[in-house]
C-alpha cells in the first residue's frame, strides 16, 4: 500500500524535477557570483594592504563566504520544503481521486497478511466509496480474517483504518503521505546540511 502511494508521488516528483533543478541552478549561480565578488574584494584588499592584513581581515573575509554558503543552503531548503508540500499535496489529491474499483484495489492489498476480527473505520472523504461488498470482497481468500464495517468515520479524511482491540492499522492517504513526506524533508536537511543534521533524526 505505501509501495503504490510511494510510486504515485515519485511520478509526480519527477513531473517536477526539471523545475526543481533550474531553480537550484539559478540560486546558485546567483551566489557563486557573489563569492566570487567576495573573492574579488579579499584579492584588491589584500593587495593594498599587504604589509598591515592581519588575521581579523582573513577571519573576517572567511566569515563572509560562509555566509553566503550558508544563504545558499537557507534558500534551496525552504524552497525544496515548498516543493515537497506541493508534491506531497498533489499525492493527496490523486489518492482521492482514484477510482473506486482502484479503491477496493488498495483495500484488498492492505489486508493481505492480517489475521483476526477487525472493525473497518472509512475516512469521511472515502466513506460513500466503501461498502459491504468491497469489504467481502477483500477478506474473500483469507480464513483468518473477519472485517466489519462501521458507520463511524475519520472526520476529513480519505482512506481507512483497521481497528481492533488491540491495534489499529492507519491507510488513511493524508497519514500515509505525512509519513512519507517526513521521510523526504529528514532527508533533504541531511543532503543540505550533510551529518551535522544527524542530531535532528538521532
Amino acid at each position: 500500500m505505501k509501495a503504490g502511494i510511494h510510486a504515485i508521488i515519485m511520478k509526480i516528483r519527477d513531473d517536477t524535477e526539471q523545475h526543481c533543478n533550474e531553480r537550484y541552478a539559478h540560486i546558485k549561480e546567483t551566489i557563486d557570483r557573489e563569492i566570487e565578488d567576495e573573492n574579488a574584494m579579499h584579492s584588491e584588499e589584500s593587495g593594498k594592504q599587504r604589509e598591515v592584513f592581519t588575521k581579523h581581515n582573513e577571519h573576517e573575509y572567511s566569515r563572509r563566504l560562509e555566509y553566503q554558503r550558508s544563504r545558499l543552503n537557507r534558500e534551496m531548503l525552504v524552497y525544496q520544503h515548498e516543493l515537497v508540500d506541493e508534491i506531497f499535496d498533489a499525492a493527496v489529491a490523486k489518492l482521492k481521486a482514484v477510482p473506486d474499483n482502484e479503491l477496493s484495489a488498495m483495500l484488498k492489498r492492505a489486508t493481505e497478511g492480517m489475521e483476526g476480527n477487525f472493525t473497518l473505520h472509512p475516512g469521511e472523504l472515502s466513506a460513500k466509496r466503501i461498502g459491504g461488498k468491497d469489504v467481502e470482497e477483500a477478506i474473500l481468500d483469507n480464513d483468518n480474517l473477519q472485517i466489519s464495517l462501521s458507520a463511524e468515520t475519520i472526520p476529513g479524511k480519505s482512506g481507512f483504518v483497521f481497528r481492533d482491540d488491540r491495534v489499529e492499522y492507519d491507510f488513511l492517504f493524508e497519514d500515509l503521505v505525512e509519513d512519507l513526506k517526513s521521510e523526504r524533508i529528514a532527508t533533504i536537511i541531511k543532503d543540505v546540511f550533510g551529518d551535522s543534521a544527524n542530531w535532528m533524526f538521532s
